[in-house]
């Protein structure tokens, strides 16, 4: 009872405003309809000014100015009523509203003038009104203090606002009236509605307005002491309920239920996250139809009566969503509640990712072993079972002695690897002659190449001293040199140069090889990934070197990058932090 009294003091106010509104809508109405109506008068009077400067260019029109022939130009007024034909070169037309005129030229004289007047009166009201579908006697014409519509004419007292609704009175009659101004003449185009009208329309809206508002609270006020009982006992549980979707809205698993009809009644904020797909666009809608690959996750994913009770050791399956095309792994999780089934799920598409790039890296170093071991392991049963000359058995020692090399590298390249992964490894901080490191490890290219390939050193007069690890800066440079050596089947110019980069000193090793796709240059620093997975080209390769290399070059406050066009060689460079340079005395 303690709420009756201020509701029905906010129901009185609600009344008086949307009474209020009412009248506000009416206006507009008003403004509507005057808007209507003059796009009806704008394009009459642009088809009369056609016709005016179409007659002003006959011949008959000419013909009957220069003859006299005042017949023929009243037969013209009389077909158009809109025109008006004078003779001569007089100016306009003395109390006529006229809105345009072109002149008749014969020779270089001016014979006649042929006048635009739309004729403001009744039948003109009505044309327009029923044109515009407007209510009758809705539209008219103001000429001066004279209202001019389809069913009356008379005085207006005061005049109307020009573009505002304004309260006028005629005949007796007050009115709601909106003008526009038209022409030069004290004319416009005006619609009316009697005051009355409107106010009998507000006040109704008032009153319905209260007597609906009045009734709500009876309603509410029985309903409230009939359903008081059952809100004390549903209090509890609505404060539960809460607290659930409070949970659920911050679980890092996306969580949603299907009820038995296949309807998505929940879609929780890591859903969303996940997904990409709102909540909005889910809940309410079918699974089939909102859920992009559901026909998957029904068929393959079981559903648990309980939590953990599902056949199998575990009970959680992943399964392939295209969403907005890309590829997501899900691992979702099923049980069943009452008439729902509530799924669980989490975004396993890195660890799946991860497991292939793992499964593509065992292949690929099994296939990298198998070559050097093969190698060793021929060229050793053939030094023990043949007797060869020294020649054959120092080529055979030198095979041996490379193939170990290259396994000692593949060794290398996964124990640094795992150290950069587990955060074991050590980088020294020291200064180090970055001159006297490019030419060692050209020297060592250069004992790789053959003639086709030729590698160059490109350094200027004065470099700095470089601020980092020497041995590490070293197995980076040579990486990426053998890189370019790898990715130029064809030889060419490799050339590894230094530059300072104001407080940094730049490392660079670029080639004229096989280049690198665009789309592929974001990733070739990624983990495992190699640019030709399936040897196509012959090129070997772990697919850790150059994340190697960026994890070091990272470790040692520095950073890498790539720059390439395919078929137009490949430019890797990395800078670290360097001394700066003395100025010269």
């Amino acid at each position: 009872m303690l709420l009756a009294l201020p509701l029905a003091v906010a129901v009185w106010t609600f009344g008086g405003l949307a009474a209020r509104r009412a009248r506000n809508n009416a206006d507009q109405a008003l403004v509507r309809d005057l808007n209507s109506g003059a796009s009806v008068y704008v394009r009459r009077l642009g088809e009369a000014r056609g016709t005016a400067d179409r007659l002003a260019r006959s011949r008959r029109v000419a013909r009957a100015f220069t003859q006299g022939h005042e017949r023929t130009l009243r037969a013209i007024e009389q077909a158009h009523p809109w025109i008006l034909v004078l003779q001569g070169s007089a100016g306009g037309l003395h109390g006529r509203n006229e809105q345009g005129r072109v002149d008749v030229i014969a020779g270089r004289r001016t014979i006649g003038r042929v006048f635009v007047v739309p004729p403001f009166g009744r039948p003109l009201a009505r044309d327009i009104g029923d044109e515009a579908r407007l209510p009758g006697g809705r539209f008219g014409f103001l000429l001066d203090h004279r209202l001019v519509r389809e069913d009356d004419v008379g005085r207006v007292d005061p005049p109307p606002m020009v573009g505002k609704a304004t309260d006028i009175r005629m005949q007796g009659l007050e009115y709601r009236a909106v003008a526009q101004p038209v022409g030069e003449r004290r004319t416009a185009l005006i619609t009316v509605r009697k005051q009355s009208e409107i106010a009998a329309a507000a006040e109704n809206v008032r009153w319905r307005v209260i007597v609906i508002g009045l009734g709500l609270i009876g309603a509410f006020l029985v309903a409230a002491y009939a359903v008081a009982p059952a809100i004390a006992r549903t209090r509890l549980s609505r404060l539960q309920r809460d607290q659930a979707q409070r949970v659920l809205a911050r679980l890092g698993d996306g969580v949603f239920v299907v009820d038995h009809d296949g309807v998505v009644q929940l879609w929780n904020q890591a859903a969303e996250a996940i997904t990409g797909l709102r909540a909005a666009e889910v809940h309410g809608r079918r699974a089939e139809e909102a859920i992009p690959g559901w026909t998957t996750i029904a068929t393959f994913v079981p559903v648990a009566d309980r939590p953990g009770e599902v056949d199998g050791t575990s009970s959680a399956e992943t399964v392939p969503v295209e969403v907005a095309g890309r590829e997501l792994w899900l691992s979702i999780v099923a049980v069943a509640l009452d008439d729902d089934t509530v799924y669980a799920f989490r975004d396993a598409t890195h660890d799946r990712r991860l497991e292939d790039l793992r499964s593509q890296f065992v292949a690929t170093i099994s296939h990298e072993l198998r070559t050097p071991l093969a190698s060793l392991h021929g060229a050793a049963l053939t030094l023990r079972e043949h007797d060869l000359p020294a020649q054959t058995q120092d080529d055979l020692l030198e095979m041996i002695a490379e193939q170990s090399n290259r396994l000692a590298n593949l060794v290398e390249e996964i124990l640094v690897a795992g150290q950069l992964d587990s955060g074991s490894l050590r980088v020294v901080a020291d200064t180090f002659d970055p001159e006297e490191l490019v030419r060692g490890v050209v020297k060592v290219g250069q004992s790789r190449v053959g003639d086709e390939t030729t590698i160059e050193v490109v350094v200027p007069p004065v470099v700095p001293k470089a601020h980092g690890d020497s041995e590490r800066t070293r197995q980076v440079l040579l990486n990426l040199l053998d890189n370019a050596i790898k990715y130029s089947p064809s030889g060419g110019r490799i050339e590894v140069g230094l530059a300072t980069a104001g407080d940094r000193l730049r490392f660079t090793v670029q080639d004229q090889g096989l280049g690198i796709p665009v789309g592929e240059q974001e990733r070739i620093f990624d983990k495992f990934y190699r640019l030709d997975p399936d040897q196509r080209r012959g090129i070997g390769g772990t697919g850790l070197g150059l994340y190697i290399c960026r994890e070091l070059v990272q470790s040692m406050h520095g950073r890498i990058w790539v720059e390439s066009e395919p078929g137009r060689g490949t430019t890797f460079a990395f800078e670290l932090p360097a001394e700066p340079v003395p100025a010269p005395v």
